[in-house]
């Protein structure tokens, strides 16, 4: 609502130079500052600081010297199947950030590669309120999915999930724009917010033909920055 509580502010996972920063506080002057820094690439701090602690505390046991080479040894190796996986939620994030500029949502301001997911820190492509805008967010948000299908021939469970995912949210657009916009099948209505759980089967049809038919787009407008 208007007043005290309307701003709000987002902290997320910190990008490498305050990574290095917060490395450089524990061991100041280490020439491995920078190497050190991208293995933590995408944690949060607070994971990164268990990790530093539990090194320390390992160094001392062993009787080493608690350095950034250190820590770089003793950080568990990357196995096959943990560089696959990072390699396809990096494509998924790339097809978000390459269809935002293409589609007005601007600026891409960061990309993020954590263990646990990705994340494109992008803006909107709704600036009027357009069902072009719609459909262009809609597209943008399926084109992570477009893009492991369109360079790996496979599709993960990497857009869905709980709340915030993107299968939720472009799903979530298209029912708002149906329901609450006045853009839909619904014309001049105002149907309010939907129950998931009281969906008609033509509706779920429906929903999925459109958010099958946005994927496509995002695929064909992807394929010639393969």
């Amino acid at each position: 609502r208007p007043g005290r509580f309307d701003h709000h502010a987002e902290l997320g996972r910190p990008p490498l130079a305050q990574i290095q920063h917060m490395i450089s506080r524990v061991l100041p002057g280490d020439t491995k500052l920078e190497e050190l820094a991208l293995e933590f690439a995408g944690q949060t701090p607070a994971e990164i600081d268990a990790q530093l602690r539990s090194a320390r505390s390992t160094a001392r046991r062993a009787g080493g010297s608690f350095d950034a080479a250190w820590v770089l040894a003793h950080l568990p190796a990357a196995t096959p199947q943990t560089n696959a996986r990072q390699r396809r939620i990096a494509l998924h994030e790339s097809g978000h950030a390459i269809a935002a500029p293409l589609l007005r949502a601007v600026p891409v301001s960061q990309m993020i590669l954590a263990t646990d997911g990705g994340q494109t820190v992008r803006g909107s492509a709704m600036h009027e309120g357009l069902l072009t805008e719609f459909e262009d967010e809609m597209t943008i948000l399926l084109a992570g999915r477009a893009a492991e299908r369109l360079t790996l021939g496979t599709i993960s469970a990497g857009a869905g999930g709980d709340d915030g995912s993107d299968l939720q949210l472009a799903t979530q657009l298209l029912l708002s724009c149906d329901r609450q916009a006045g853009l839909g099948i619904h014309g001049n209505s105002w149907l309010g917010k939907t129950d998931m759980s009281r969906l008609t089967q033509h509706n779920q049809d429906r929903l999925r033909v459109k958010l099958d038919k946005m994927e496509r787009r995002a695929l064909r407008l992807l394929e010639p920055h393969r």
